[in-house]
């Protein structure tokens, strides 16, 4: 009996400490609040800038911008929380703190969540700007789409930036590619390395591979030898923040047909004062991911 007794014991000893084990496991698992999710903040850090998460309202986050102007901007379900939501009229536009980092990037990267209609005939669209008092049409830094045909497939995005000084200071570049997708949400990062002169473009954390015309950027052109590369950027008389308009038609100064407005969304946009790494640009769109919910 004795035995018995004791096998009856041991077996009911190790049956309560496995099922102690699986407890402690389930309740470290109930425990952990970020159920593998990545705050997307914490990827470059030191080199964030400006963000602006729509979270129904154009608050920026890091220095507590608020707009001057957002007539008409709503705010809809976006990839986290809420989003902006473009329309005809509807624009945000901030003034610049003097001591601003974004009014002296040299490097850059423009990180967002972006979804738009087809842009066909008149008007275009500017998304996102970085202003210069006195060339309200172009400013230093901006992002915009081009116009296409009414069949086309997909979209085509327009990158300027400004080297103040330079033969060629305004660089203009236009990129199209079937994965920029017509309304469909797209995680979106537009680069340009002042060590490498290279632009670049990823989509989904994915280099998008263009070609030497888009990717390499010059100072001037091959008739001056050698030729210089573009390197560090310089703006200047930067004094805004314009999102979803031209500024001189929100401004009044110019009714130009073909200046329209961005009547897509924008989420989770982020601005650093460096060209991302390949890999800082993947860990930043997986850790956006994380924060999806279906």
């Amino acid at each position: 009996m004795k035995n018995k007794f004791q096998t009856f014991g041991a077996l009911l000893f190790g049956a309560m400490l496995i099922g102690g084990l699986m407890f402690t496991s389930c309740s470290k698992d109930d425990d952990d609040d970020d159920n593998g999710k990545v705050d997307p903040s914490t990827i470059a850090t030191a080199n964030l800038v400006a963000y602006f998460p729509f979270d129904g309202n154009a608050t920026e986050m890091k220095a507590a911008l608020t707009p001057t102007l957002s007539p008409n901007v709503t705010y809809v379900a976006g990839r986290r929380g809420q989003a902006y939501q473009g329309a005809e009229g509807a624009h945000l536009l901030y003034t610049l703190p003097t001591a601003s980092k974004l009014k002296s990037l040299t490097s850059f990267t423009l990180a967002m969540w972006f979804k738009s209609p087809l842009v066909t005939g008149d008007p275009e669209p500017t998304v996102f700007e970085i202003g210069k008092s006195d060339d309200l049409f172009w400013g230093n830094l901006k992002f915009a789409l081009n116009r296409l045909n009414a069949n086309a497939d997909s979209l085509q995005f327009k990158a300027f930036f400004l080297k103040t000084g330079a033969v060629w200071s305004g660089q203009h570049v236009s990129y199209s590619d079937n994965v920029f997708q017509i309304n469909r949400w797209m995680h979106i990062v537009l680069q340009y390395d002042e060590n490498t002169s290279k632009y670049m473009i990823y989509k989904d954390g994915v280099k998008i591979e263009t070609n030497t015309g888009v990717e390499d950027r010059w100072a001037a052109g091959d008739d001056v030898n050698p030729r210089p590369k573009l390197g560090a950027l310089a703006f200047a008389n930067a004094d805004k923040i314009n999102i979803g308009a031209w500024r001189p038609k929100s401004e009044g100064t110019a009714t130009d047909a073909w200046m329209g407005w961005f009547k897509g969304n924008l989420d989770e946009l982020r601005v650093y004062d460096k060209a991302l790494t390949a890999t800082e640009v993947k860990a930043l769109y997986d850790a956006e991911v994380t924060q999806i919910v279906e």
